[in-house]
């Protein structure tokens, strides 16, 4: 039996090639389908997600544009601010800019018979002292009285005796000395008064070589010399940028969640809260983009301010500025429960990072406060000309406490049961 199974088997036709052929690419395309299919499966979902972030993207920046209050943060308020940072070069210098210091006079000495050292001193506080205007007085009661009443910024008392004493040159037992009474109330003012009276004392000791064992400063303030355009601007942008990035996001992106009466509806739909949440944040990126241009438009073709560093850093540093701004904007309308909360936890927010940064004592406490990181990182592009690795201490404290604001509002936003 085995053997006529054997030769029957023999026996049986053999298939042509193109039939074995046909049935190779036949379970080829049959197992390509089969992929296709599968990928297309899993790769539905997230089409599908991204389909719904740019939809919800869009509806947002349509949204930005039909507020009005919207389009004055986003336009009006850099136009306004980078411009008032540039009319510095227009000032016009009036009276109340200057300081009034009070002069009496009671030295009647005489240096070699005929020089009052203390009418010098007074012309060199005339000649020196610039952002100041002496003024001649004999009382020191009315001197103080206006003082008071914050008609002069400070008191000079010239006492008897002063040219004698001057005049010995470090022979005489007693210094030269003069008494300055100053407004403790106001502290712009105190360095002012102080620096001119100080600019004023070492001229006249070097114009009558009253400097014998001493050394006295040349004091110079560096700042980049290469920088083009207006100095003022180079100082005050590390200061205002910050405060105007963060400050505007803020006021756009605390209302963006709690504020949204038409996401209340959205989230019936298969929309879920992450995608909101990410299609908000790339809205206000978007948005952020949009000042940074403004401002950069008004700071460098306008005003002819070029930072020393590359432009693509100085960019980098203002986008993760404003990004904080979003992230913790984000937050706080999230964790809102109404519009009043939401402006309560803004202005609160707000005033912390500024307190933090002018009133604070403590340096390593102002060193995390991202307006400083932003202040710094600033300062080091446009004004060192360093690059972005260089300030990336700064860059990355702003990106983690973007990331942290974010996170957790995507956390409350997830178990917050009262939007739907």
């Amino acid at each position: 039996m085995k053997l006529i199974w054997m030769t029957t088997l023999s026996t049986l036709p053999v298939a042509p090639l193109w039939f074995n052929s046909f049935i190779s690419k036949w379970k080829v395309k049959a197992m390509m389908e089969k992929i296709f299919n599968s990928l297309r499966k899993k790769s539905t979902p997230l089409i599908g997600s991204l389909k719904r972030i740019g939809a919800l993207v869009r509806k947002e920046l349509e949204s930005l544009m039909k507020d009005r209050l919207a389009l004055i943060v986003i336009f009006l308020l850099p136009i306004i601010i980078t411009g008032a940072m540039g009319m510095a070069q227009y000032k016009v210098t009036t009276l109340d800019d200057y300081y009034m210091i009070a002069v009496i006079n009671q030295d009647t000495t005489l240096y070699n018979d005929s020089i009052s050292l203390s009418n010098e001193l007074i012309h060199e506080m005339y000649r020196h002292a610039n952002e100041c205007i002496t003024v001649p007085m004999q009382s020191y009661d009315l001197a103080v009285y206006l003082l008071w009443q914050r008609e002069i910024n400070a008191i000079v008392v010239i006492p008897n005796g002063f040219t004698t004493i001057l005049a010995a040159s470090g022979t005489s037992p007693i210094p030269a000395y003069i008494n300055l009474t100053l407004d403790g109330s106001d502290i712009e003012g105190q360095g002012t008064v102080i620096k001119g009276i100080t600019s004023a004392i070492a001229e006249l000791k070097i114009d009558y070589n009253f400097t014998k064992n001493e050394i006295i400063p040349s004091t110079q303030a560096i700042w980049p010399a290469e920088t083009a355009g207006i100095s003022d601007i180079a100082i005050t942008i590390p200061l205002i940028l910050p405060m105007l990035l963060i400050g505007a996001t803020l006021v756009l992106t605390s209302q963006s969640v709690v504020g949204d009466i038409p996401l209340r509806r959205m989230l019936l739909t298969p929309a879920g809260k992450s995608e909101a949440l990410i299609a908000k944040t790339i809205s206000y990126l978007i948005v952020a983009l949009i000042q940074i241009m403004v401002v950069l438009v008004i700071l460098i073709p306008l005003l002819q301010f070029q930072p020393l560093g590359t432009l693509f850093d100085f960019v980098i540093v203002l986008v993760l500025t404003s990004f904080f701004g979003i992230g913790l904007g984000i937050f706080i309308s999230v964790a809102s429960n109404s519009r009043l909360q939401a402006n309560q936890y803004f202005i609160f927010s707000y005033l912390v990072l500024i307190v933090i940064l002018l009133a604070v004592p403590v340096k390593a406490i102002q060193r995390l406060d991202p307006l400083q990181l932003a202040r710094e990182a600033i300062a080091g592009v446009t004004a060192r000309g360093l690059p972005l690795i260089d300030v990336g201490a700064q860059c990355l404290y702003l990106l983690g406490f973007s990331a942290f604001f974010l996170g957790l509002a995507f956390i409350v936003f997830f178990f917050k049961k009262g939007l739907v």
